[in-house]
């Protein structure tokens, strides 16, 4: 385990999107802070909504690459006078 927690903070400095494979299944994130004590790694995923992942249920972490933008939100035109 103390070898996944130095590569998520290498991963962490490098802006490097990740996917995580837990039992419920797996996506693709981008991690922001990571709590050792609490075992738990904040993350964007592609909503850019933040959310919290217990790192007891994750089966595996590893690096991967995106194509194109990781924000999928739709971009809104707003007009002001």
């Amino acid at each position: 385990m103390r070898e996944l927690y130095k590569q998520l903070i290498v991963w962490i400095e490098e802006k490097q999107p990740v996917k995580i494979k837990t039992r419920q299944g797996e996506a693709t994130f981008l991690p922001v802070k990571l709590y050792k004590d609490a075992r738990k790694l904040f993350a964007y995923n592609r909503n850019m909504n933040l959310i919290n992942i217990s790192l007891d249920h994750v089966v595996s972490i590893e690096p991967t690459r995106i194509y194109g933008s990781f924000d999928r939100r739709e971009k809104y035109m707003v007009h002001t006078r």
